[in-house]
């Protein structure tokens, strides 16, 4: 990141934003194609946004090892893998031609060389930095899968998300059972930021559901709220009591109860399809929210009011704030 995205060290109490493009509306018929892909800006760049990466690539998800700095980045994208480990200078694909259509990419913090893919056709796993994975689908019914996460606590624990619930592993992905959670077509599990047992499960009709325990007892958090689908969820990390929702034409959704209620907060924001909203870890009053063709929304006051940070017409898959 400090030579490719700029001298890291002048931007110490800076963030950085991702944001990964699957299409745009602004294609012309005999025009060059408008990028796709992986882009980045600094929390002070406001509405500059800078490409990294490989051009014109579906990119679904994002994965950023924060411990590097931004040295290690995954892109999920729908012709594989694609890493860096040089801060975006070069790039490869790491998956092979097996493995298409990934959606999520999630990298073990502690060991980095190990990380979790998410596709239709099931979750797959490296040990080795990518020169390698294996299919892990063993004790999942559906293989559809649409988000992998690494225990914060312990990395032999993962979670994923189906079309048929919520998974669980304790050996690494070795073997799966499913949670208690009985719904199906769940789109993201998301992990509290200190309590590894408070897990949260997006859905594309049932809503969202909370679990206190590890997955071992779900129950649905419904208060304030008038829509169903849910396509990302996210703690503040500085206090993990607020959280932000968002899914098909539901607009921002924030909790300041740790999910007990919510309350619909969109003033300025445009367009109302959230695919992915993140918090800045060093100031949790900015908030950015992806929406599918409207680029990227920012809100500076704790999703009070949103204005537009760019990206007009794309369609925003996912977003990050990294500390760095």
């Amino acid at each position: 990141v400090a030579a490719s995205l700029g001298c890291a060290d002048l931007f110490a109490q800076e963030s950085t934003v991702y944001a990964s493009v699957v299409s745009t509306k602004l294609f012309v018929v005999g025009a060059a194609n408008p990028q796709t892909g992986l882009f980045y800006l600094r929390t002070s760049d406001d509405t500059t946004w800078q490409h990294t990466g490989p051009d014109n690539i579906r990119a679904f998800g994002i994965a950023v090892h924060t411990q590097s700095r931004g040295r290690l980045v995954c892109i999920a994208s729908g012709n594989g893998v694609h890493k860096t480990t040089d801060g975006g200078r070069t790039w490869k694909i790491v998956t092979g031609w097996r493995i298409t259509e990934v959606l999520w990419v999630a990298i073990d913090p502690r060991a980095p060389v190990v990380m979790f893919c998410a596709t239709p056709y099931g979750v797959y796993k490296t040990s080795d930095g990518g020169i390698t994975w294996e299919e892990k689908t063993k004790g999942v019914q559906q293989k559809f899968t649409s988000s992998v996460i690494i225990d914060h606590s312990t990395s032999s624990t993962i979670y994923c998300s189906t079309e048929d619930g919520v998974y669980r592993s304790d050996d690494g992905g070795e073997t799966w059972f499913r949670t208690g959670l009985n719904v199906g077509g769940v789109r993201v599990v998301v992990q509290h930021p200190t309590n590894a047992d408070v897990l949260l499960a997006g859905t594309d009709d049932h809503g969202i559901y909370i679990t206190r325990n590890g997955g071992k007892y779900w129950e649905k958090t419904e208060a304030g709220l008038d829509h169903s689908t849910f396509y990302t969820m996210v703690f503040d990390p500085q206090n993990p009591q607020i959280l932000y929702a968002g899914g098909y034409v539901t607009g921002v959704y924030k909790s300041t109860d740790g999910g007990t209620s919510w309350k619909r907060t969109n003033a300025g924001l445009t367009n109302l399809n959230i695919h992915s909203i993140a918090v800045d870890p060093t100031n949790g009053d900015r908030v950015y929210a992806a929406t599918q063709w409207g680029g990227v929304f920012r809100s500076d006051d704790g999703g009070s009011t949103w204005r537009s940070s760019g990206l007009s017409g794309s369609q925003v898959w996912a977003i990050t704030v990294q500390p760095f």
